[in-house]
């Protein structure tokens, strides 16, 4: 069990708010608040399980409160934890409304990386691809593995081994559960960066952990959002109606 998962939900769970809807797509899955706020999470790329859907308690989850839906960050069920984690980021877009501790900018801007660096990224960043390549780049993902010849681009269960000798690390938070090994395994890396906009915006747990960055994005038009992500949007078209934002470590 992951602890800072725990320390996610344990922080939202103390002011439940009710949910409004639930919209689960191909590529995001949001969750609504009776306030208007809206959290994302990344809808798992995989078809459902059985006839039965996403779970049997499919048309009853508006029953709950977001107390009780982060919980499903914990579940072993893919789409119950995209429900989860959306839940969670909902609460957190109300709570930053009222947080300042964050700089408004492009996580590539503020992180100072050198041509000589060894740069790491477990996913491939297709919108970042362009500014790591100027580095010595290796990407991680099961996906794309061995499908490029300009640069590594190898399987996930090569972490352990690669990423030894590593200046900084560029991480999607479905990576979430597994920092603590991350760290280890990059023990030279100067620079842990977690970064997508549906990054939870709490950085304290994930500093506490190593983490040296967090970048994720703060939503100014919720209805928009929803509306872009329903017509199939893409994380390209986000800027009409969000700001990316970076905490950083002291």
């Amino acid at each position: 069990m992951s602890t800072i998962i725990e320390e996610l939900i344990s922080h939202v769970s103390s002011k439940p708010q009710r949910i409004k809807t639930i919209f689960i797509g191909q590529r995001y899955t949001t969750v609504r608040l009776i306030s208007g706020d809206v959290g994302l999470a990344l809808t798992p790329l995989k078809p459902f399980d059985s006839c039965i859907g996403m779970s049997n308690l499919s048309g009853s989850f508006t029953e709950y409160d977001t107390s009780e839906l982060t919980r499903f960050c914990l579940a072993n069920n893919s789409f119950l934890k995209a429900i989860g984690f959306a839940a969670l980021n909902a609460v957190l877009q109300h709570d930053l409304k009222q947080r300042s501790d964050y700089i408004e900018d492009d996580f590539l801007n503020i992180l100072k990386i050198k041509p000589k660096d060894t740069v790491a990224t477990i996913d491939y960043y297709t919108t970042k691809i362009g500014v790591l390549r100027q580095t010595k780049l290796i990407v991680f993902d099961d996906r794309l593995a061995g499908k490029r010849k300009d640069f590594q681009i190898l399987p996930i269960s090569k972490l352990s081994e690669k990423l030894s000798n590593v200046d900084i690390v560029i991480f999607p938070p479905t990576f979430i559960d597994q920092i603590d090994k991350i760290k280890k395994w990059a023990s030279k890396a100067r620079e842990l960066v977690l970064v997508h906009p549906t990054t939870p915006p709490l950085p304290r747990p994930f500093f506490e952990h190593g983490v040296t960055m967090v970048a994720s994005m703060k939503i100014l038009d919720a209805n928009l959002l929803i509306k872009y992500i329903m017509e199939g949007a893409g994380t390209t078209l986000f800027k009409k109606f969000c700001k990316k934002i970076v905490f950083k470590c002291d």
